[in-house]
């Protein structure tokens, strides 16, 4: 297994670029973060070719709602846009979100009512068009079940089993689920069973405790038997450190985890 660092949420003090630096130092094979369209990729690329880091994850969609048929095109034109930075930047994976999120990390509803059934089925459309971008890039897509009763109220992916159950009816190697520990403790705990039952579909895991969404240790998770379940399954992909450091720094946070889970 890979291990990766949110530079979104760890090293915080210091500049963007710096941060890969920062997560080299620490031990992580690659970094992730979420928009591109924010960051200066050309510092991105120079630190990347200095330190080797790779980059695991990024958000692809930029417009519109993976779960709003109508909004088909556009949501696709900018998974295809984030596609050839991906490529620039050798990303090997790029995370796809239901909905539209406000500055509050809540949903921006539409101003019509969609069932579940035809934001399932919606899902599902966009994931089968990417799949020659997939084929083409060797980029893989995931979709992420999020909590909707602490961080993201209104989200409409929030269960890993409908998760699941979208990956296995599209049914292809590039499509795959990242499954966040930490949103689905809050949801549904029950972590270790559901490893059991759906990491077939995973290509993607992010780690992170509950409550505070902290580094393990913190809160009520234990990281060591999870990530023991999960590499008992003969899970070979990416684990994300997406949490924020509690009481220690990033360095200390980050290298201690690093430890007791390697």
């Amino acid at each position: 297994m890979k291990y990766s660092c949110c530079i979104e949420m760890l090293f915080t003090e210091y500049d963007f670029p710096e941060r890969i630096r920062k997560a080299k130092e620490a031990g992580f094979d690659c970094v992730e973060f979420w928009c591109w369209e924010n960051k200066d990729l050309d510092a991105i690329e120079a630190v990347q070719k200095e330190t080797g880091m790779e980059i695991a994850i990024m958000q692809g969609n930029l417009e519109g709602r993976m779960v709003d048929p109508r909004d088909l095109d556009l949501y696709l034109d900018g998974v295809k846009r984030s596609a050839e930075t991906a490529e620039r930047l050798g990303v090997k994976n790029l995370f796809l979100m239901s909905d539209i999120m406000k500055e509050d990390r809540s949903v921006l509803e539409p101003p019509y009512t969609l069932t579940k059934e035809e934001k399932m089925e919606a899902s599902a459309r966009v994931l089968r068009e990417l799949i020659p971008i997939a084929e083409e890039s060797e980029i893989t897509f995931v979709i992420e079940p999020l909590n909707t009763l602490v961080d993201h109220k209104g989200y409409s992916l929030c269960s890993s089993e409908e998760g699941a159950r979208i990956i296995r009816e599209v049914n292809h190697p590039g499509i795959r689920l990242l499954y966040d520990a930490y949103h689905m403790q809050i949801m549904e705990g029950n972590i270790i069973d559901t490893i059991g039952d759906i990491w077939d579909t995973f290509g993607y895991f992010h780690i992170a405790d509950v409550p505070g969404r902290c580094q393990p240790g913190t809160g009520e998770l234990n990281y060591i038997n999870i990530v023991s379940a999960l590499k008992k399954t003969g899970y070979d992909k990416y684990i994300g450190f997406e949490f924020l450091p509690k009481g220690v720094s990033s360095q200390e946070a980050a290298c201690k985890t690093l430890k007791q889970l390697k």
